[in-house]
């Protein structure tokens, strides 16, 4: 499923092809990735630009106006800017004409996204309780503190909570806690300050790597442990073994070794 880091690849693939451009119309080949009726997108954003594009944890809002549309990528959404309709996605299932001839698709492969209108992003994010995106100024070491103090359960529980934290999602959890050399199922009342501050430094310098190596088409560090989620593998970081386990109904992978 999209992350933070590819939402905000999204961002900026959506602000280099599409704002700026007048949307001629709205062709909708699948309504079933609507929140919205489609007769009110339509209203919404035929003869309207793109003016800007904002990202907040998982989600993306694109302005036009009087309102945002917001996207959703589930777990098969992406985005498609073309010229020729030969090279329209398989799976559009929403797709934008611009004046210039060109069109942006919202492909989704198993249907999980979504496409509806907001007034603002700040009102998508209060109706729907969004926490903190973690790349925001705000997430100061002193507000991650705050937040953990109010918690109970597993710290990875807390990671993945998208009310408390938007924007990382199973793998990026694993990765923080992994470098951050804390065990996925420790209490968050438990964690210690320098655990605190060792995580809230992986969180950030992890989703901040992983969008420039995304930009720049890099492969994923070795000493990662997404390159080595395979029970039985060998921990780079410290030569211990990899295990699985399930946290927060999610399969997990850790170090038996370094993770305590």
């Amino acid at each position: 499923m999209p992350e933070l880091p590819e939402v905000e690849g999204f961002a900026r693939y959506f602000a280099q092809h599409a704002l700026q451009q007048r949307v001629a119309r709205v062709e909708i080949r699948d309504e079933r990735v609507l929140a919205v009726r489609k007769e009110q997108l339509a209203r919404a954003v035929r003869g309207r630009e793109f003016v800007q594009v904002r990202r907040h944890g998982k989600h993306l809002f694109a302005d036009v106006g009087k309102q945002w549309v917001h996207f959703h990528f589930g777990m098969t959404g992406d985005l498609a800017y073309y010229r020729d309709r030969g090279d329209e996605p398989r799976f559009a299932r929403v797709v934008f004409d611009f004046d210039n001839g060109a069109h942006l698709a919202f492909e989704d492969m198993r249907l999980f996204g979504v496409i509806d209108l907001t007034p603002s992003p700040e009102a998508y994010i209060e109706e729907h309780a969004l926490g903190i995106d973690p790349l925001d100024p705000s997430f100061s070491l002193g507000r991650f503190r705050e937040i953990v103090a109010k918690r109970r359960g597993a710290v990875k529980s807390l990671l993945m909570s998208q009310d408390v934290i938007a924007g990382i999602g199973n793998l990026y959890a694993d990765e923080a806690l992994y470098q951050s050399a804390i065990h996925p199922r420790r209490a968050a009342d438990r964690l210690r300050d320098e655990d605190i501050r060792a995580l809230h430094t992986s969180i950030r310098r992890i989703l901040r790597d992983v969008i420039a190596r995304r930009e720049k088409g890099g492969a994923w560090p070795h000493r990662y442990l997404t390159m080595h989620r395979e029970e039985g593998d060998r921990c780079p970081r410290c030569g211990g073994t990899i295990a699985r386990t399930v946290v927060f109904g999610r399969t997990t992978y850790f170090c038996k070794s370094h993770q305590r």
